[in-house]
């Protein structure tokens, strides 16, 4: 069995991570679909599209899961604030904590840890959905896509937000689900748990080798270390 990460802060991924909010972002999707004509998506599919912010979403949608936001599009930029309009509204109407996700803050509180989100959703919406669903309260900081000029899986969010904390930077993890939550770990040298069952584009979390998998909320208290003998510590590395 792995030892736990021993670490000073926690950085959380939102969609996919603390709450699954596909249904919502799927009934955005669909809405500016079906006004311009085209057929709607299932929801599995658009599970399998989340992570990359609002606008390479839309643009996924449209064209298929490898399609990037183009730029200079009017057509498409109004489609994207037709999304981000509609999702304003619609935002928790079906999105919930995973299990576990209340049990598990309420840990990481009581034992000191300092927490925060770091997402590529944008900061407002983040911030809106955390109170909406009565978590916001747990976090010391919220870092969207658009809170920085880089998001990620660049690594400056990501330091960001352990600076925020007063963590050192060798004592942060970052507790994710995607490919890009992993890739903004490594760029940031920080260790990184994935969540198996979030959104990471039906691959199996595994075959990317994060330094730990969770398979359910209940596990997170086992899989870090919040001690004095941490601060101490260089790498949160084992």
């Amino acid at each position: 069995m792995n030892a736990p990460l021993p670490c000073r802060g926690v950085l959380f991924d939102l969609d996919g991570t603390l709450v699954d909010s596909a249904p919502d972002l799927w009934g955005a999707m669909n809405h500016v679909l079906t006004s311009r004509g085209r057929e709607p998506l299932p929801l599995d599919q658009v599970r399998h599209l989340v992570g990359n912010g609002a606008r390479t979403l839309l643009a996924r949608g449209f064209w298929g899961e490898g399609a990037e936001p183009p730029n200079g599009d009017d057509a498409f930029e109004e489609a994207v604030a037709a999304f981000l309009d509609h999702y304003r509204l619609h935002l928790v109407d079906h999105s919930r904590p995973y299990p576990g996700v209340p049990e598990a803050l309420e840990s990481l509180t009581r034992q000191g840890i300092p927490l925060a989100v770091v997402t590529n959703k944008p900061e407002r919406f983040a911030r809106s959905m955390l109170e909406q669903l009565g978590m916001a309260s747990r976090f010391a900081l919220v870092v969207g896509g658009d809170t920085l000029p880089t998001r990620k899986p660049d690594p400056a969010p990501l330091h960001h937000a352990l600076e925020s904390l007063g963590a050192p930077a060798g004592l942060g993890v970052m507790v994710g689900d995607s490919e890009v939550d992993l890739e903004a770990a490594r760029n940031a040298g920080i260790p990184v748990i994935l969540h198996a069952r979030g959104y990471n584009r039906g691959i199996d979390v595994r075959q990317l080798r994060p330094d730990r998998v969770m398979e359910h909320f209940d596990q997170l208290s086992e899989l870090l270390s919040f001690s004095s003998s941490a601060r101490m510590e260089s790498t949160c590395h084992n």
